[in-house]
């Protein structure tokens, strides 16, 4: 049984609505025998159907009463249905004026139950309209009672005023929670800002200082960084470790000294020390620092520290004593490409550099400049880099460009410089990290982001914002522009035979043909499913001109679209077979100038059009009416209003 307790009119709106059910039921039937007394005393069906009404009305009352709401929703519902229609068996079937009760029962029975409800119940009075019309015309029923219209009238009235309720009951309801909901939305909009801008800041200024924190469990012997502290550490964002596992990534050389410090931090509740970590195989120097808390009875049970990566640093005092040989052998294996340039002259690379830009040897790499390797359009910003550590000046650690390798093939790649010395005298030294692969991947969510990946074709993120420009450049330009909105014919029934899969190569056939039909600097976008968008951006400045344009862009998007489309099937692989298709199109047109358009005005309104087609019987061009009255909104706007105004 249905509790009306869950849906969105809510328990007491539904036992209101259906008191004013009840009411009507009692007071109906009641000035039904009133006027049939004067009217039709002789009538019997009049008496039949007050009596069957008021004896729904008051078993649903009586189940109201004991606040048994669904059970009188039921009993209301298919109690009035079925008064009604033995009603309607003698007073003309289908044609009966009881008949009217149906349409407020199926919308009463849904808005107090469920939509579901609603549709079963349409199902079944659709039933019963059936039966009544075949009795009909076999002749089963009897001959018609005449009812008085006054009695009729009657009917209706109570009828519209509890549709009139139910309409009230819902929009109260649904008002009601639009306005919870929304307030809860913006609730948790604000939360989750401050709570991202926060973790933000925190993330950002952890990785400017190259440092992150972690939190122990000293009892639980857990150790938890934060994502700046698993990078630092080597290990996944989220991961958790131990004591003896965190012990592991020591170097063997430093990984005493770390237990008998973490030893002494226990009892005294102070960690701080330098140490070395093994992390992806590499030695990476950390720094920590920790602070123990003890219970009342001075037992440590938690732990909260810093990491900071002091890598850098340590390499720094090293190359500072080491020697040169010492700083090649260094970066002989490194995996970053590493030049040394004096004033663009390279000095030195290694066997990563050769590798990076397709050197055979030493001496091919020597012998170029590093202006060589620079892409012309970055050569510039990597001048300017150069001469900035030369002058010691601070700078961000690394910058991305483009380079050029010996074959002249292109390369992204991240650059890190640095001011040293090399044979006593000043140069720089360039790690260079190849990205080409991490662009690529860029470029790729980018094109998952703007792009149908079906078709190729701008997405609706995308549609928008050139929409929103072709407004701003014809605001400019004072030209008119022009909006399509187009919907395949026929599409439906290949996806039903052949499957999606045909479907989709229909699409995108559909898609080339569209991006035939219009300019360079027009755009074609997939909208969802079987519709299309063409905007047409400054057609001309003449209002009837830019019609004309759009008129022949549609026409000659029109014909293309309704050529039959020949396309493969999955048929035997030894065989392969082919099917012809045809499919129109219903295309809605809003032509727009600039001083009033806006984007989803415009939207809605060629959607509009397009439905029109479609509904004045497809493969037709539909022009919206709004294209006219933009076309008298500006002729009043400038010749009404001052030019600065109008600026």
């Amino acid at each position: 049984m249905t509790d009306p307790g869950h849906h969105p009119l809510g328990r007491a709106s539904a036992k209101a609505l259906l008191n004013y059910a009840v009411a009507a039921l009692l007071i109906g039937p009641a000035l039904t025998l009133l006027l049939a007394g004067v009217y039709a005393p002789d009538v019997g069906v009049i008496f039949l159907g007050s009596m069957s009404m008021l004896a729904v009305g008051l078993i649903g009352g009586l189940f109201l009463q004991r606040d048994r709401i669904g059970l009188a929703i039921h009993t209301l519902i298919y109690g009035v249905c079925l008064a009604a229609t033995v009603i309607a068996v003698f007073t003309g079937g289908v044609q009966s004026p009881a008949i009217m009760l149906y349409p407020a029962l199926i919308l009463m029975y849904g808005g107090l139950s469920q939509a579901r409800a609603g549709i079963r119940l349409a199902l079944l009075v659709s039933l019963l309209c059936v039966g009544l019309w075949l009795a009909d015309g076999q002749g089963w029923l009897p001959a018609a009672t005449h009812v008085p219209s006054a009695i009729h009238l009657v009917h209706a009235v109570l009828i519209f005023g509890l549709m009139a309720a139910l309409m009230a009951f819902i929009n109260q309801a649904s008002w009601r929670q639009m306005h919870a909901l929304n307030a809860v939305g913006r609730e948790l909009s604000d939360y989750t800002q401050l709570l991202e801008k926060n973790t933000g800041l925190l993330e950002r200024a952890q990785s400017m200082a190259h440092m992150g924190s972690w939190v122990g469990d000293i009892a639980a012997d857990k150790i938890t960084p934060t994502p700046a502290g698993c990078r630092i550490l080597g290990l996944p964002v989220g991961s958790q470790l131990s004591f003896r596992r965190y012990l592991a990534h020591v170097h063997v050389d430093d990984r005493a000294a770390v237990k008998t410090s973490w030893q002494a931090a226990l009892t005294q509740g102070l960690f701080d020390g330098e140490h070395r970590l093994i992390v992806n195989g590499n030695v990476q120097w950390v720094r920590q620092r920790a602070e123990i808390v003890f219970d009342s009875h001075h037992q440590p049970q938690s732990a909260l520290g810093i990491v900071q990566d002091i890598t850098p640093h340590k390499r720094t005092q090293m190359a500072l004593k080491a020697s040169e040989e010492r700083y090649r052998t260094l970066i002989e294996w490194s995996p970053d490409a590493i030049l040394v340039h004096r004033h663009t002259h390279i000095m030195y690379a290694n066997p990563a550099a050769l590798k990076l830009f397709g050197a055979p040897d030493l001496q091919s790499l020597l012998r170029k400049r590093t202006t060589d390797l620079i892409h012309p359009t970055c050569l510039e910003s990597q001048r300017s880099r150069m001469m900035r550590i030369e002058r010691g000046e601070p700078l961000p650690p690394t910058a991305e460009a483009r380079f050029v390798k010996l074959d002249s093939t292109e390369i992204d790649v991240e650059v890190q410089g640095t001011a040293i010395e090399f044979d006593g005298e000043p140069a720089i030294h360039v790690s260079i990290r190849d990205i080409t692969q991490r662009k690529q991947l860029e470029n790729e969510i980018r094109q998952l982001a703007f792009y149908d990946t079906l078709t190729t074709l701008p997405n609706r993120r995308l549609l928008d914002d050139r929409l929103g420009q072709a407004i701003t450049a014809n605001r400019r330009s004072g030209q008119f522009g022009a909006l399509m909105f187009l919907d395949l014919d026929n599409f439906k029934p290949l996806n039903d035979i052949h499957g999606h899969a045909v479907g989709d190569l229909l699409l995108v056939e559909a898609a080339s043909r569209l991006k035939t039909c219009v300019r360079e600097m027009d755009t074609v976008a997939r909208f969802g499913g079987d519709e299309f968008v063409v905007l047409l951006a400054e057609l001309d400045t003449d209002w009837q001109k830019a019609r004309q344009v759009a008129d022949q862009i549609a026409r000659k998007i029109k014909l293309a679209m309704a050529k039959p489309y020949v396309l493969p099937t999955l048929g035997r692989a030894d065989r392969p077979q082919r099917i012809e298709h045809r499919c129109t199109s219903s295309i809605g047109v809003v032509v727009f100038a600039s001083a009033h358009a806006h984007a989803d005005e415009l939207t809605k309104w060629a959607d509009a059009a397009m439905y029109q087609a479609k509904n004045e019987g497809r493969n037709r061009i539909c022009f919206s009416e709004h294209s006219d009255n933009e076309v008298l909104d500006n002729y009043f706007f400038d010749n009404h209003f001052p030019d600065d105004i109008k600026g």
